[in-house]
């Protein structure tokens, strides 16, 4: 449903010996998840389909002169080569994107570790297929069957005969809870002349480039950084803000806190927008182990100023109103429908409604980052390779069984600098 490409990076401190063994494991999981070694192609109906033609993932081995000890002992601060341990595709737009929808790259690191880096193409997968597919990855490489086979059945999620659906995002002020000046966007079914019009309730648009969707004093080189919230400033958090979850309690801080450090005017509008599985909401519900990408894109907007200005309390209800829309039987019916349309696209359907200044919450705490064995030991680090949007927040678990988590955003790095002073200033 998505044209963007996840880039993850893990680091082991094992040697490269078993590299053979991973590329024999490879070859064995991808008979339960085949999908992944097809090809993009435009079907009978003008949609991009997946070909299982078999026709392979792309593997690559790599070497590089550097210490994985070394990075271990610093606690694997971010590097500029950290972006060439994945491989470089080609631009990920789904219909100019006819190559491998999963690459891996293998680089040994210089005499103590290997690092697996993978580039998968989001219209095939999403997070939770994607940590899926590797887990499994990790088991056939142990010499173990995988313990959960996917589920590849598209036609739970077909409409059949009933008729396309045009569709798009519209604001609701939000008057729940005692929260007002925030809004939550829904999908609104759009007139069906307009449908008539552009055959495919998607008009196209000009691409906007970042630097269009950011201030200018963005425009400078970017850095990426990684930031641990601990248990203890996780109940900190949640205690302030009055959230049920870790996960809104932390976003709400950092939606606050970046938005800050971008020094962003008071009365311009700012976003949040969060990807929610829905495997368990979908009429009838899709198995946990459903292969593909079933996601919802909750968004809410506000001011700077009643953002920052507001106590955390505010943010976090904001995000916990934006949850709740994600599980709407109705919205995820009409995303659905969408979906059987020719030449729809996702992200350009989210970015209808705007997000100069957007903060876009991406993976979760959830995935199972750490717990990935390919036969000698769990991985030392992961990280994300890139990231594609300025002010996002990449969640994952810490190192620490899940009860920490880590959030890496990419910023200016004077931004950052402010960020890194906001971040964990908790209010009293």
């Amino acid at each position: 449903m998505a044209d963007e490409r996840a880039e993850t990076v893990v680091k082991f401190r094992r040697t490269s010996s078993s590299i053979e063994a991973l590329k024999k494991s490879i070859s064995s999981v991808l008979v339960h998840f085949y999908p992944l070694a097809g090809r993009l192609k435009k079907g009978e109906s003008g949609r991009m389909v997946v070909d299982c033609n078999d026709e392979g993932v792309e593997f690559t081995e790599a070497l590089i002169n550097t210490s994985l000890k070394d990075l271990e002992r610093d606690g694997f601060p971010r590097q500029p080569y950290f972006e060439k341990l994945v491989n470089e595709v080609a631009p990920s737009a789904e219909e100019n994107h006819f190559g491998p929808l999963l690459s891996i790259q293998v680089t040994t690191f210089e005499g103590d570790g290997i690092c697996i880096g993978t580039t998968l193409h989001h219209v095939i997968a999403d997070g939770n297929s994607f940590w899926h597919f590797m887990t499994s990855w990790a088991e056939c490489s142990r010499g173990n069957p995988i313990s959960k086979q996917p589920h590849l059945d598209r036609t739970v999620v077909r409409r059949g005969k009933k008729s396309p659906l045009s569709i798009s995002y519209k604001a609701h002020e939000i008057v729940s809870n005692e929260i007002t000046g925030a809004k939550i966007f829904k999908l609104v079914a759009d007139d069906s002349e307009q449908l008539k019009q552009s055959g495919s309730g998607y008009v196209e648009k000009p691409k906007e480039t970042l630097e269009k969707r950011v201030d200018p004093s963005m425009k400078t080189e970017v850095i990426y950084s990684t930031f641990c919230f601990t248990e203890e400033i996780i109940q900190d958090l949640k205690q302030q803000s009055g959230a049920s979850s870790s996960f809104v309690a932390v976003a709400a801080q950092f939606w606050r806190c970046v938005m800050r450090a971008r020094e962003v005017p008071p009365e311009e509008t700012v976003f949040f927008v969060l990807l929610a599985d829905c495997r368990g909401r979908v009429k009838p519900p899709l198995l946990p182990t459903y292969f593909g990408n079933c996601l919802y894109a909750g968004l809410a907007q506000t001011t700077a100023n009643i953002l920052i200005d507001s106590p955390i309390s505010f943010a976090a209800d904001v995000i916990q109103q934006v949850i709740n829309s994600c599980y709407e039987e109705e919205q995820i019916d009409h995303l659905i429908d969408w979906a059987e349309l020719p030449n729809r696209n996702f992200i350009d359907l989210v970015r209808e409604a705007g997000w100069e200044y957007g903060t876009n919450a991406i993976s979760s705490p959830r995935f199972p980052l750490y717990d990935i064995d390919y036969g000698w030991g769990k991985p030392s680090d992961v990280q994300t390779a890139t990231m594609n949007e300025i002010g996002a927040m990449f969640l994952s678990c810490g190192k620490d069984g899940g009860k920490s988590i880590l959030v890496s955003p990419c910023l200016p790095q004077h931004k950052m600098n402010l960020l890194h002073r906001l971040l964990f200033v908790v209010e009293e």
